[in-house]
Formats: structure tokens, sequence, C-alpha cells
């Protein structure tokens, strides 16, 4: 068998006797490269053994996709500005309030169909609205939040699809995070010059297939004008780093390295990232709900770590269904995951406001 990126099993037919899992990409080829979707596949995949002798075992998989990412999947959330809510989107464009986020629209709503599924949303500073992205760089804005450009408003094709988006610090402003480690800034955000380093294609949790390790997401960071990059294999880069400035200096001297030291192994696929509105750190979160608030190395400086508050396998919780997404609220004292179903866990002070789950 094995589990694919929405977490779903997929029969597999191994050409040695025995079965393996591993979490199929969600993201292949390349120049575009495309979301995986219903279809017949077939790949070598590299799986770890735990053991210090043989670490790896490799094997050729056919597997099939029965399914692909369905219009009512939960695929983001985003907080009020006092984290008194809290607004879900689907891969339709639908949108679902709770707390004291108010409801400013959906794409359904205006009887509209995206051409990609949608991938995120980040609210305005105000609470007043929202924006949310397509996998095709499609931004759509509800409420007062500003349309500022989008890629199929500059007739543009990214090389990989869009994974997420983070709004800049004044709220002037987006990125738009591609899985390829690409980044499209538009608005006030701005761009930071460092080549695209993510993840790195090194570090794999044990099950997950090797190769390419694509990115899962952007954020903000906290009182800075750069933002987070994290990869599906868990580390990633600050943009900028620690103590420097967005853009300035020579190559290689204005990013950070998100780094585990301490934190344990990561066991599942990592699949959100989120930051406070304020203050230091980041969190990353796994499908199975684990949650990691790794350090931020700079050139000259180390940011520390985000406080930890809880996850699922520490509480012995196994998610109904992959846990896809984080946030925090603005104090950065807790975090909402939020599950494929719909359903949301809170840790810490970040209140429960309601999910889709009855």
């Amino acid at each position: 068998m094995f589990e694919s990126a929405n977490g779903s099993s997929v029969p597999t037919a191994l050409d040695f006797a025995g079965s393996q899992r591993a979490l199929v990409p969600s993201f292949i080829g390349s120049g575009p490269a495309q979301m995986v979707g219903p279809g017949s596949y077939q790949f070598a995949v590299s799986c770890s053994t735990g053991s210090s002798s043989s670490p790896f075992t490799t094997f050729t998989a056919p597997f099939t996709v029965t399914g692909g990412v369905t219009p009512g999947r939960f695929v983001a959330i985003s907080p009020t500005p006092d984290g008194g809510g809290y607004w879900l989107a689907q891969a339709n464009g639908g949108v679902w309030s709770f707390g004291d986020a108010s409801f400013h629209g959906s794409l359904p709503g205006l009887g509209v169909v995206p051409a990609t599924p949608i991938v995120g949303i980040a609210a305005t500073r105000d609470g007043g609205g929202y924006w949310l992205v397509g996998s095709d760089g499609g931004v759509f804005g509800f409420g007062d939040a500003m349309f500022h450009g989008s890629l199929p408003s500059l007739h543009l094709v990214a090389a990989a699809p869009i994974v997420g988006i983070a709004v800049s610090h004044d709220g002037s402003g987006y990125w738009l995070g591609g899985a390829d480690s690409g980044v499209f800034a538009f608005g006030d955000a701005p761009y930071c010059t460092v080549p695209a380093i993510s993840g790195g294609g090194t570090v794999v949790p044990p099950g997950s297939v090797t190769g390419q390790v694509w990115d899962i997401g952007i954020a903000a960071q906290p009182d800075t004008a750069g933002y987070y990059q994290v990869s599906a294999g868990g580390p990633g880069v600050a943009f900028p780093g620690p103590g420097q400035p967005c853009g300035g200096g020579p190559p290689f001297t204005n990013y950070g390295n998100i780094s585990f030291f301490g934190s344990g192994s990561i066991a599942a696929q990592i699949s959100g990232v989120a930051t406070p509105r304020s203050g230091t750190g980041v969190w990353i979160v796994g499908i199975d709900g684990g949650v990691f608030a790794p350090i931020v190395l700079g050139e000259n400086q180390i940011n520390p770590s985000a406080p930890f508050f809880g996850s699922l396998p520490g509480l012995g919780i196994s998610p109904s269904a992959p846990i896809i997404g984080i946030a925090s609220p603005p104090n950065g004292g807790g975090y909402w995951l939020l599950g494929a179903d719909g359903g949301v866990f809170s840790f810490g002070n970040a209140r429960f406001h309601g999910s889709a789950v009855s």
C-alpha cells in the first residue's frame, strides 16, 4: 500500500516480497510541475529502514491514484487579528468563518470555479477581508483585501505550483510561495534576492519518497520585512536571516537556516507553517499533527525557537484526516491545527471556536 499526499491509501504492485508505506509527492515533473491527480504512475522509491548498516532500500513502485483534490477538501486556516476566530478555506474557494471572523464572501458564493484548486488563505491586517490563492497563482480578494496582482494577470506560468500566500508586514502586499521555493512578490512585499535553497532535498521523513523535497508553505516573519519558506522534509530558510536586511549584502549572507536541535525526529511529511504577528519563532506541523518549533540560524545570531504547546501524537491522538495547516493567534501563545476534513485542534491559548466536523 502507498499512502498518498492527501492521506488516502492506494494499492501498489511491488517488485519484491512484502510491503512498504511511503508518501506520494504532491507534485511531479518540472517546467511546470503538476499536482498529482488521478492516473497511473511509476518511479523509484527509496525508503528508510531504520538500520544503521543499510539505512535505505530502493524499489520500483507502479501505483494508481484514484482521486485528486476534492472540491470540498479543506486546505488552509487564517486567524483574525485578535485571535478570537479564524477562517477555513476549501479547495473550491469555499470559506468558513468561526468566532469573531466575519464572512466576506467565497468563490462558490459568486458562482466562480477556480481554474486550479485553492491552496491558501490570508487575512488582511484589520480582519476586514482575506485573499485566496490557487495553485496557478491566481489571487482572489474579498472584503477590504485589495488586489495587488497575480501570476495569471501577468500571463506567467510558474515552474511549480503555488503552495501558499503570506501577507507583508503592513498588509499592503503579499508573497506567493511556490513548491520549488520560487517566490513572487506583489504590492509592497519585498523580494529577497537569494538563491532558493529550501530543503535541499537531503532530509526526508521516514517512509517518504526521496529526491526533491517540495516546499509546502510560506509565512511572514514577525516584525520584519521578510518571510520563511519550509519544505515537506522539515528544513527551510528565512529571508532575511536574523539581523539582516531583506535583499541586503552579498549572496548567501541574508538568509537563515531553519534547523532542528533537540527537537526529535520528524515522523511524517511536513504540511504547514505558521508564525505569530510579532515576536520571534516559527512552527511547522506534519500530517500526523506533530508540531516542531525549530531554531533559525542567521549569519551572526540565533533566534530562539517558538514555544511548544503540544501536538496530537503527544496526546496519543491520530487525526481522522491529514493535518494540512497550522495558524497562531497574534500573541503567539498557542496554535490551531487544521485537518483536511475541516477538523480543528487547539493548543495553548488558541481557543477553539468551532470546526467543519460535526
